[in-house]
């Protein structure tokens, strides 16, 4: 099956679920595996099915790659819904997280936005009541979270599920199965693996 057969397939699953919302976590097994790559690809199809807004979660905070470049529009939303959050900084209140939708997309993309300096340290915590918030303003929420990054065991139970992120060329069976066991052990469900840069050539 090619990539692109497999994220049109995961994204007919995920839009499917009638008028409740859905909050699935993106998460590379390895880094470099391509997991923004496949976050962004995602989003992308399922706003194209969904009958309300998808929002793209970046959660590199500090470089914010997925909205780097994008020329945003006007309108926006403040991403602590009615003041719950997933996130802390330090010092409170230095930073904050918005949503806004590039002008030439359909998706909505987090921007943590701070001044330069301004803030020392944020950490992720376990909200539950913030995405069910979230679950209930937009139709679909995919979290694209780097690698390492604490937010992986600390959001995983509080989502439906979180898809691992593995490269064709260099991620072993032995690491997905150890990141998958590292989620379900945080109290999180595995959905499955999308395998990025496979060699159709190779593989044929």
């Amino acid at each position: 099956m090619t990539l692109e057969l497999e994220l049109d397939g995961l994204a007919r699953t995920l839009v499917s679920r009638g008028m409740r919302g859905t909050a699935v976590m993106l998460v590379p097994v390895t880094p470099g595996a391509g997991a923004s790559f496949i976050s962004r690809a995602l989003a992308d199809r399922c706003a194209r099915l969904a009958d309300g807004p998808v929002w793209l979660y970046d959660l590199d905070f500090a470089r914010n790659p997925q909205a780097a470049g994008a020329v945003f529009s006007a309108d926006g939303y403040d991403a602590a819904l009615q003041g719950a959050r997933f996130w802390r900084c330090d010092p409170e209140g230095a930073g904050r997280l918005a949503l806004r939708r590039p002008d030439d997309q359909r998706i909505y993309i987090s921007r943590f936005e701070r001044e330069p300096g301004s803030v020392r340290r944020v950490e992720f915590r376990s909200a539950p009541e913030y995405w069910a918030k979230a679950r209930r303003a937009c139709r679909l929420a995919i979290l694209d979270a780097p690698s390492g990054s604490p937010a992986i065991t600390a959001m995983a139970r509080d989502l439906e599920g979180v898809v691992l992120v593995g490269d064709a060329s260099s991620t072993r069976r032995s690491q997905a199965d150890a990141m998958a066991s590292r989620i379900e052990a945080a109290g999180g469900r595995v959905l499955g693996v999308v395998v990025n840069r496979v060699d159709l050539k190779a593989a044929s």
